[in-house]
């Protein structure tokens, strides 16, 4: 009874000990069912069923994964994929168990109930550069106003002050982040060349109509922007190390509708000789945080409007009879795969505005309505955003 209790009590201690992050990551699953089929050769059943379920597990995994990217893009990489995703499957399996299992005729089939770490598979996809493909890569612009130690003024490359700016320790950091996560980053570096920035866009603050204005001039879907300060806190215990404390505060925005997908603030500390450094190194590690965040943010959000549906918005001119947008708004929700919702918002001067609420993208449904034919009336597609279609009646 003493050992048990001791055991017990060690158990509790070393759970009440782990990160609750490790805690909470670990609710993080997907549950599948899946069946599992391999070949019973020289009466082998035991290698056989082994085979079976490893080949269920596989199927797990590709559920799961199908959950979180567009099944044509399973399809198009499925080397990729069975590579670097469907060889380590058991990897993502938290635990499982078989439900059922039977011999017929040469095969061996086992059925699994399985939990798949959807975290450590998310990370992988987007390593690949898959889950952001649902999305058709929207392309993402990067402006931080950074103060590093030493400095007396905020850095942008939007401003004036740009030209005065040594490297953007938070906004280099934020983009090979993100660019090894597999988002499409723009150099805006580049695009900055050919494009003139008027005045009263060239201040540190900017509001989310203003960020959505900067981001449609660089040709941007998404905006991330933000604040980085990084002060001195002065010397460790009286050495010559010093200390210094940054404050990260970043907002994702999209560019067609203003609206902001993500938001974080993350601080952080370091310590170093030089406090110049120490200031960089602190900006750093906040901003390594800041990313996980952001990231995690961004993509539950894209992977919820392509799951349960987003709302596009569909502006159309030229509409010369009512009775035409009727038979276009019935024919969008009867035909249209993946449209559950179309919502008329106004109609005036041969102008309607509608939300429609899809599980595809901008680029898809746009595709899908351009191929119709609507019989009276034809459609021309004259704009797309990511969130926004704008198309005329003829």
């Amino acid at each position: 009874m003493r050992n048990h209790i001791r055991y017990y009590l060690f158990t509790f201690l070393f759970i009440a000990t782990l990160p609750c992050q490790l805690l909470f990551a670990a609710s993080e699953t997907l549950d599948a069912t899946a069946e599992g089929v391999a070949v019973i050769i020289d009466n082998n059943t035991a290698l056989a069923r082994d085979q079976a379920v490893q080949d269920a597990l596989r199927m797990v995994v590709e559920q799961a994964a199908g959950i979180m990217v567009a099944s044509e893009t399973l399809v198009q990489n499925y080397e990729l994929l069975r590579d670097q995703i469907y060889s380590k499957s058991q990897g993502y399996v938290r635990n499982y168990q078989v439900i059922d299992e039977k011999v017929e005729d040469t095969l061996y089939k086992v059925t699994v109930q399985a939990k798949v770490s959807e975290g450590n598979l998310k990370d992988d996809l987007m390593a690949l550069g898959l889950l952001i493909a649902r999305k058709n890569k929207p392309r993402i612009m990067i402006m931080v106003a950074e103060q590093n130690v030493g400095m007396h003024y905020y850095s942008y490359w939007w401003g004036l002050k740009a030209g005065h700016a040594d490297i953007n320790i938070t906004e280099n950091t934020l983009m090979e982040n993100l660019t090894q996560k597999g988002f499409n980053v723009i150099d805006h570096g580049v695009k900055a060349q050919h494009i003139e920035i008027s005045n009263p866009y060239r201040i540190e603050s900017l509001s989310d109509n203003a960020i959505k204005t900067l981001g449609n001039l660089f040709d941007a879907e998404v905006v991330i922007y933000g604040k980085a300060l990084a002060k001195l806190a002065g010397s460790v215990m009286g050495t010559s190390m010093k200390s210094a404390q940054a404050d990260v505060s970043l907002r994702a925005v999209n560019t067609d509708d203003g609206q902001v997908i993500a938001s974080s603030s993350d601080h952080a500390a370091a310590v170093h000789p030089s406090e110049v450094t120490a200031g960089a190194n602190a900006l750093k590690i906040a901003t390594n945080s800041i990313t996980d965040q952001l990231v995690a943010q961004i993509t539950d959000r894209w992977n919820r409007d392509l799951s349960s549906g987003g709302m596009i918005q569909l502006i159309v001119s030229g509409v010369q009879s009512y009775r035409h947008l009727v038979t276009f708004k019935e024919t969008v929700q009867k035909r249209v795969r993946g449209v559950s919702g179309v919502h008329q918002r106004d109609f005036n001067a041969g102008v309607a505005t509608l939300d429609i609420t899809s599980v595809t993208s901008a680029q898809g449904l746009a595709d899908e309505i351009a191929m119709i034919d609507y019989g009276e009336f034809a459609i021309e597609i004259s704009s797309i955003t990511q969130n926004t279609i704008e198309l005329q009646m003829k």
